[in-house]
């Protein structure tokens, strides 16, 4: 590997080397489960037991192995690429390179566990896995915990073709300690290594359920004679499971569990960049812009922009929308930044921060959130002075769960150590309002690690801006480290 690893990480490159079959990294956001799967997949192809790497993750994440952690750590030659709906013959022909037998590389393909449930996606990833002796790794496999979903039906339909399995995950059993069931029925497929294949008797055996004759399992059955397992709550309304040591013990020789409170050496602040591409439509909007400094309007009228106006306009295109006579005017095709943050969202646990730039961003982020029932609070140029400190108060006293704010109001001198987490909904191109807005939840007060995830466009400013803040902060580092 090209980067040395933590103490943990060695722990768990040696528990992965010791179940080359199937194993599960139980490993909290942060803590580098990305590196010990790469230095697995590089050990198992220097011992000749694989060739290739098939990657199944949520979106975003997927290619985030492609363009920035393979490349970061991998000492091995690759040919890597991920997978794109709709993708033209320059693509596919990359990808018919990755099917290819080479004995002097591994070939990685990466894909979207949601584009697994289509037939393109489905034969994609099929196809790589009957090219190469491979590994598989579901990456947040918490994505397939429901065993009746299709998308984890076929996961473990494509599981059986691999010849390694790995699952990896911080949060592997948040919801239910019956997750587990289809997360490591996907490790062994054919051999049920919590004590059943059916997931009837696993319910049974660790969540106390309803009997047949109880009137909500007997009104559920109602038409269909069928009656669904349904586990009883107790009196505060909170499920009843049970045998959870028996569960525990079996699932232990077959994960390595890691948490961040644990890591010593974990660096204090953690960054994670999730990609997502343009659709066709926003894609042409970007490269007129881009190219012509002007933007067509519906009725055929033409804006012309001048330069500096054209990088604020090519930010607005990568969120779906464009400002036009003051007003936002939204593209057609969905907005794929805001469906990103919306599966971000689904993986964070506790309070967390979402700092974004433009009116039109906050306001989309602000819907979300309102219509998914998470409570938030408001910080930026449209929010009084007394309701600002309202907002602070409420944040850090935990009454809302997230605070949704624009660096250059609330990006300096505010303390928000409630959250754990960072969401850069957008960027510009200030390292000073970066570093300010980071240190809002990194500072005096804050008991744990921190985690900062930006949300990228492909090919466009985003990654322009990306390289530029860290390049302001590798040489803001050198400066201060010659002092």
């Amino acid at each position: 590997m090209k980067t040395e690893p933590m103490k943990h990480q060695i722990e768990g490159g040696k528990r992965l080397a010791e179940n080359p079959v199937a194993f599960g990294l139980a490993a909290e956001q942060g803590t580098g489960k990305t590196w010990m799967l790469l230095e697995d997949a590089e050990r198992q192809w220097y011992g000749k037991r694989i060739t290739g790497v098939l990657v199944v993750a949520p979106n975003g994440v997927h290619s985030n192995w492609i363009r920035r952690e393979i490349p970061t750590h991998l000492d091995i030659p690759f040919e890597a690429d991920y997978y794109v709906s709709g993708a033209g013959k320059r693509r596919k022909k990359q990808w018919e390179r990755l099917y290819e037998q080479d004995d002097r590389r591994i070939a990685i393909f990466a894909i979207n566990v949601d584009a697994v449930n289509t037939p393109t996606g489905y034969k994609a990833a099929e196809r790589f896995l009957m090219a190469h002796e491979c590994m598989m790794i579901v990456d947040e496999s918490t994505r397939i915990k429901n065993p009746q979903a299709k998308r984890s039906k076929k996961v473990v339909a494509l599981g059986k073709l691999a010849r390694t399995r790995r699952i990896a995950s911080g949060t592997m059993v948040a919801g239910s300690p019956l997750d587990a069931f289809q997360q490591f029925e996907f490790l062994a497929p054919r051999k049920g290594l919590l004590g059943t294949k059916s997931y009837r008797a696993f319910v049974a055996e660790f969540a106390q359920v309803l009997p047949p004759d109880n009137p909500i399992v007997a009104n559920a059955a109602r038409g269909s004679g069928f009656a669904p397992q349904i586990v009883a709550k107790d009196p505060t309304g909170q499920p009843i499971y049970r045998n959870l040591d028996r569960l525990r013990e079996m699932m232990a020789p077959h994960i390595f569990r890691v948490r961040k409170e644990d890591c010593l050496d974990l660096p204090p602040k953690v960054y994670q960049n999730r990609y997502f591409e343009l659709p066709a439509s926003q894609r042409k909007v970007y490269e007129q812009i881009k190219e012509q400094l002007r933007y067509e309007r519906d009725d055929g009228s033409i804006d012309r922009f001048n330069a500096l106006t054209q990088l604020a306009k090519l930010r607005q295109v990568t969120s779906g929308f464009i400002m036009l006579d003051g007003e936002a005017t939204e593209l057609p095709e969905d907005n794929e930044r805001l469906k990103l943050f919306k599966e971000v969202v689904e993986d964070i646990e506790g309070q967390f921060i979402v700092w974004a730039y433009f009116k039109a961003e906050i306001q989309q982020i602000v819907a979300h959130l309102k219509a998914q029932g998470i409570s938030c609070v408001e910080y930026h140029g449209d929010v009084k002075k007394d309701e600002r400190e309202e907002a602070i108060d409420q944040f850090q006293s935990g009454a809302a769960r997230v605070f949704v704010g624009h660096p250059l109001a609330g990006g300096t001198g505010l303390t928000l150590t409630a959250a754990q987490t960072a969401v850069y909904y957008s960027n510009d191109f200030s390292a000073e309002l970066r570093g300010q807005s980071e240190d809002r939840c990194h500072r005096k007060g804050t008991v744990t690690h921190v985690n900062y995830i930006d949300l990228v466009a492909v090919d466009t400013v985003d990654e322009k801006i990306a390289g530029a803040l860290q390049r302001k902060a590798d040489v803001a580092a050198a400066v201060i480290e010659n002092l």
